[in-house]
């Protein structure tokens, strides 16, 4: 298989054009027609329903596959939308039911934390041999 001139790696996909010869799906350039074409049976597609994109031959079968992973997309893209909801909700829901501190409190604790770093210091020089 020939080597894509522009980046060296060879082409992601092959598709068959009716107006041209097979080409890789980067290099394709499809018309504006083709385009809206593609576009306005893809808005078909996209408004069916699991049970009529599976029922009836309606859609060819590489319509059907591309139908099954956009929907198994969006509906993993939404649980884990909604796991993070879920989570996020958690984290607001600690912080509810929690006092502030008080200004006393505040000061409480950077006085324990003063006393204990000059306790740490105080150990440190002693285990230090000068």
């Amino acid at each position: 298989m020939p080597r894509s001139s522009w980046c060296g790696t060879l082409p992601a996909a092959i598709v068959k054009s009716s107006s041209r010869s097979t080409t890789t799906s980067i290099n394709e350039f499809l018309t504006p027609e083709e385009r809206s074409d593609k576009i306005s049976r893809w808005g078909e597609i996209r408004s069916m329903t699991r049970e009529e994109a599976s029922s009836s031959g309606v859609l060819s079968p590489e319509e059907l596959e591309t139908y099954n992973n956009y929907f198994a997309e969006v509906r993993e893209g939404v649980l884990r939308m909604q796991e993070l909801a879920r989570l996020v909700m958690q984290d607001v829901d600690k912080a509810k039911g929690i006092a502030p501190k008080t200004k006393g409190q505040r000061k409480r604790d950077k006085w324990a934390r003063v006393q204990a770093r000059a306790a740490g210091n105080a150990a440190a020089a002693l285990k230090t041999p000068s």
